[in-house]
């Protein structure tokens, strides 16, 4: 299993937007059968500061997810559009890996 994480501030008085913007994102995801988002925020921390959080079974999932996402037009258009909403500079993202076994 993989989680993708992406990490951004959102500007402030615009997290209703942000949170709407992220809601569209899923009811696309939806009808294309993607993994959708959830969305957290730190209980402490950096003001503003938001995660959203995919789950894909493999590699392979994410990277077809990644390729559709971007050539989706729907998705791509919400995405740009929410770049007006974060604060340049403090978006990243994490991709990890679950951890079953002990290692060799």
């Amino acid at each position: 299993m993989y989680r993708h994480r992406e990490f951004a501030q959102v500007v402030y008085g615009h997290w209703n937007d942000f949170i709407k913007a992220q809601h569209e994102l899923n009811a696309v995801s939806r009808k294309r059968s993607w993994p959708e988002s959830s969305i957290w925020a730190p209980v402490v921390g950096t003001g503003n500061q938001v995660a959203v959080e995919r789950e894909f079974a493999d590699l392979t999932a994410f990277a077809k997810f990644q390729e559709a996402f971007q050539s989706d037009s729907d998705a791509m258009k919400i995405y740009r559009g929410m770049s007006s909403l974060v604060v340049q500079g403090s978006v990243h993202d994490e991709l990890f890996q679950e951890v079953i076994g002990l290692l060799a």
